[in-house]
């Protein structure tokens, strides 16, 4: 169910994809570097125990300050380099796909921009229209509709404490301030239903800050937000 779970959040959006694609390359080098550690601390702790045959030089004793040469100094200079070469590689290779989710698209004909409003403790979408949507655990019988297969900027901003939007299935995520706009952008693939969530502790009412967002086809949603008044 997990495993369902995952590979249906890597293929719902743009976002999620690029996200999980960067997850999986540091996943896979975590587990590989994680086994090959391991098995040098192991060789080294069996190839330098103490033996009754092994002369111990420069063992260390009370009162005796050990040679700049005790050690394996090669190995520890080799696992500085090695990390140091993995990480700036990684920063490095992080860096296109970062630049991507965090540049809102400006070019695209196919767009639409949403401001969403954070308040305690609910969610309100304020279509290029000028329809209001607004919703939470305690609003019942509303319905925010989006588009498939197009660009959607979400402009979101609080207009009372910190809060955060979160749609956990695109990988996206961004802080609402109050008198401050901040966007983030998706492009969703599959039609569906999903969730919406405040990730900033925000108040008594924080567990209840969700919102259900409905994404139908491009001619569905343009038949809802045309009858909508």
């Amino acid at each position: 169910m997990l495993i369902e779970k995952l590979m249906l959040s890597a293929s719902t959006s743009v976002t999620s994809a690029v996200w999980w694609r960067l997850f999986n390359i540091y996943l896979v080098l975590s587990i590989v570097f994680s086994g090959f550690f391991i098995a040098w601390i192991m060789y080294l702790v069996i190839s330098t125990r103490e033996r009754a045959d092994r002369e111990i030089v420069n063992h260390i004793k009370p009162g005796i300050i050990p040679s700049s040469t005790r050690g394996r100094p090669r190995n520890v200079a080799f696992l500085v380099l090695f990390l140091v070469i993995v990480f700036f590689g990684l920063f490095i290779y992080s860096l296109p796909s970062t630049y991507y989710l965090k540049q809102v698209p400006s070019s695209k004909a196919n767009t639409i921009t949403i401001d969403v409003y954070a308040a305690q403790w609910t969610w309100t979408f304020r279509y290029p229209n000028g329809y209001n949507v607004t919703g939470s655990a305690n609003v019942h019988n509303y319905t925010a509709e989006f588009p498939v297969n197009t660009t959607i900027i979400f402009r979101v901003t609080s207009l009372d404490v910190m809060h955060e939007f979160s749609i956990p299935s695109f990988k996206v995520k961004v802080d609402a301030f109050a008198g401050v706009w901040n966007t983030a952008w998706t492009d969703v693939y599959q039609q569906g239903t999903y969730t919406a969530f405040c990730t900033e502790l925000c108040g008594l009412g924080h567990a209840d800050m969700y919102v259900h967002m409905t994404f139908v086809s491009p001619a569905a949603y343009s038949a809802w937000i045309a009858s909508q008044k």
